[in-house]
């Protein structure tokens, strides 16, 4: 921490040092680490995804920490960027750049309001648009990915709009153990990100096909 702070103030970075007891008044988290910065920024012009492979899409997604740390997947998983549609939290906002732990300043984060257009737009880059289902769909560790894909997720309580799922160009879903209703966003969002991710390392590696494979009984008992 005492590195990152001489650095900041040998780029010319006005530093402040506070009491404990200011800087627990002054930040927003309960128990804040002991650096806090402001900064100036915000979304990327939406638009010019013509050399993107790979676009995470987010419809409506409500909760800060769940968008903070799509975020981070995104960063993860290779994306070229994040594409926040309808009314998203705010992905600057403090607790979903707590939860993104710096991957808010290093994705390119951009927002449309209406889901449809953007998808129209994505498309018209040359982006295949693979939406998701909790429970309908090609399992997502089977299918052959495309070259350049658009993946979509929707709201935490509602998901995609049967709609929209209908206007992708396939539809994926997450096999489950019966009995289970769905996953976490931010959780389900990692599983598919990875498997683009995987199918793109795979598709520039002629030979080397993803290692994922459906499990049988005997491997789950």
């Amino acid at each position: 921490m005492v590195a990152a702070v001489e650095r900041a103030e040998h780029q010319g970075v006005r530093v402040d040092r506070l009491r404990p007891d200011v800087l627990d008044r002054v930040a927003d988290a309960v128990s804040p680490q002991p650096c806090a910065a402001i900064v100036e920024g915000g979304p990327s012009e939406f638009g010019d995804f013509g050399s993107s492979r790979f676009l995470l899409v987010l419809d409506r997604i409500q909760d800060p920490g769940n968008l903070g740390a799509v975020l981070r997947v995104a960063e993860a998983c290779g994306a070229d960027g994040v594409v926040l549609t309808g009314s998203c939290a705010d992905p600057f906002g403090p607790k979903a750049l707590r939860a993104s732990t710096g991957s808010a300043f290093r994705v390119r984060v951009c927002e449309s309001y209406d889901l449809e257009d953007s998808l129209e737009e994505i498309r018209r880059s040359g982006l295949e648009v693979v939406t998701t289902s909790p429970h309908h769909g090609d399992d997502f560790a089977l299918i052959e990915w495309p070259s350049r894909v658009a993946l979509v997720l929707g709201n935490e309580a509602n998901g995609l709009d049967e709609g929209v799922t209908e206007a992708g160009d396939r539809s994926v879903s997450i096999p489950m153990a019966a009995g289970v209703e769905s996953l976490n966003l931010a959780v389900a969002a990692g599983i598919l990100a990875m498997g683009v991710h995987r199918g793109l390392k795979s598709s520039k590696s002629p030979g080397a096909g993803s290692t994922m494979h459906p499990m049988s009984s005997s491997e789950t008992s």
